[in-house]
């Protein structure tokens, strides 16, 4: 009986720190992958930004919710003594009847917090059965949690200024950025009358690929491997990161990516196959697999 065709390889885009997990996981699944990032992560550890952290966590039972837009963001807030704070409180029955709920728009980030050491009766995200995990379908779970005068505070990210000789990014991209679902949400919270405060934990900025990663990258898309990409303001990167390539390149390019904005960053650089998937490994399997039909 002839064995099965293998799977198509992936070309893992995320953050270096967040590959090597799913790299494993897919090799499970008997799944090879390489790891290209297109977006570095800079966790921020300057004296304003430990700062305005500590001043955070002096009022850590005074927020009605955290949110927390990625891994990136748990794992640039919760350190060694961020969760001691969260356990001190948390010894009290009173004092942790008032910790704050923890929000995540996908399985990822929700994942990440469980490692972290969080129960998961503490963390909110969409229904397993969400069309998309994002903002929207997680801000279906929580809104009723809400109250007039409720402080919510958001950990996100920020855009590193771009370099003199980095091209602008195109105002339609940026419309379409990762940042795109946050403020739709931060917007339904101020509409409730929730008291918002946003506090910076990582820094995102394009990569710098040496040679060697370019004739990976230019080797693998020759082989037909599939774009596994998981934000648009890392696609928006591609160019940069592989200049001078023409239209006929990227139509030879198939992409999986994990939300809608991304398929359309993905468009706006021409892939020639865009397929949408759930943001899980079973999903993004199942799609490679429907490729392969």
């Amino acid at each position: 009986m002839p064995r099965p065709a293998p799977l198509p390889s992936l070309i893992l885009t995320r953050p270096a720190t967040q590959n090597a997990a799913w790299a494993a996981q897919f090799a499970a699944l008997g799944i090879d992958c390489i790891a290209l990032p297109l977006i570095h992560i800079q966790f921020l550890d300057d004296a304003t930004s430990v700062q305005r952290r500590l001043s955070v966590l002096a009022k850590l039972d005074q927020w009605a919710a955290i949110m927390h837009v990625s891994p990136n963001a748990v794992q640039g807030f919760w350190d060694a003594q961020a969760m001691q704070r969260w356990r001190q409180l948390s010894a009290g029955t009173e004092s942790s009847a008032n910790l704050p709920r923890l929000w995540s728009p996908g399985p990822g980030t929700a994942q990440a917090l469980q490692a972290q050491g969080f129960a998961p009766e503490w963390v909110d995200q969409p229904a397993a059965n969400a069309g998309q995990f994002d903002s929207e379908a997680l801000w279906q779970q929580v809104q009723t949690q809400i109250q007039p005068g409720a402080q919510v505070l958001i950990l996100r990210g920020s855009r590193a200024a771009a370099s003199p000789a980095a091209p602008a990014t195109p105002p339609q991209a940026q419309a379409q950025g990762d940042g795109q679902g946050r403020d739709w949400l931060a917007h339904q919270l101020q509409q409730c009358g929730a008291q918002l405060q946003f506090l910076p934990v990582y820094r995102r900025s394009p990569p710098v690929w040496n040679t060697q990663q370019r004739d990976l990258a230019l080797g693998a898309a020759a082989a037909r491997r599939v774009w596994l990409l998981s934000s648009s303001e890392g696609v928006q990167h591609l160019p940069q990161l592989l200049p001078g390539q023409d239209a006929a390149f990227w139509r030879d390019q198939s992409a999986i990516v994990t939300h809608p904005r991304i398929a359309q960053a993905a468009q706006r650089i021409g892939f020639g196959q865009i397929h949408i998937s759930a943001p899980t490994v079973q999903a993004i399997a199942l799609c490679l697999q429907g490729l392969e039909r």
